[in-house]
């Protein structure tokens, strides 16, 4: 149970640092907030994962401790975007402005169709996230909808977000896949098994 806490924590970490820091040469100076968030998402999707795995063994405490890390790391995930976005960190999400000499600028303040669909559905996850955690349901057909509802959500978030750059490995740092990409394999794996455990029922 403590290394698996640990593991979800640590691992996107050490990945994001490598394929950012190391292989993309992002500035060290970026690690405590740009990286960081990116690993802070990773986490709670994996946290997500093992606590679905967990739930699914009868393992009830284990999947409540998990689950939890993957709703702070998803808080955490959200505040953190929140604060980068405004700043310029991720320009593919905001529309391009061609001014009268024929020169590119970005609108920080308008986002692209793409961006709005993405930070729509990351939205609307976390707040199906905070709906199920807690416990605002009646019965199990409702906890079984949400929870769909959510796994949904949570895959085109990623979809919209990082998925223009999931087959041009050519451009991946290192040749590391996205951390979307990774995510999404995961929310994938994640459907499967909720899917199986919904068929016992």
């Amino acid at each position: 149970m403590f290394n698996t806490k640990i593991s979800v924590l640590l691992l996107p970490l050490v990945y994001a640092v490598i394929r950012y820091n190391l292989a993309g040469g992002v500035s060290w100076s970026q690690l405590p907030l740009f990286i960081l968030n990116k690993a802070l998402a990773m986490s709670s999707v994996l946290a997500l994962f093992f606590a679905a795995t967990a739930g699914i063994k009868g393992h009830r405490e284990q999947a409540s401790a998990l689950g939890k890390i993957a709703l702070h790391c998803g808080i955490f995930h959200v505040l953190f975007t929140l604060v980068l976005l405004p700043a310029g960190y991720y320009p593919k999400l905001s529309q391009v402005l061609l001014t009268s000499g024929g020169e590119q600028v970005l609108q920080m303040a308008s986002f692209t169709a793409i961006a709005n669909l993405a930070l729509f559905f990351g939205l609307l996850c976390a707040y199906l996230f905070i709906v199920i955690s807690a416990g605002h349901f009646t019965g199990w057909l409702q906890k079984q909808l949400l929870q769909y509802l959510q796994v949904c959500a949570l895959a085109y978030h990623l979809l919209f977000l990082g998925g223009y750059s999931w087959f041009t490995p050519s451009s991946w740092p290192g040749y590391l896949p996205p951390v979307t990409l990774l995510s999404f394999i995961c929310v994938l794996l994640l459907a499967y098994l909720l899917q199986k455990a919904w068929q016992k029922r």
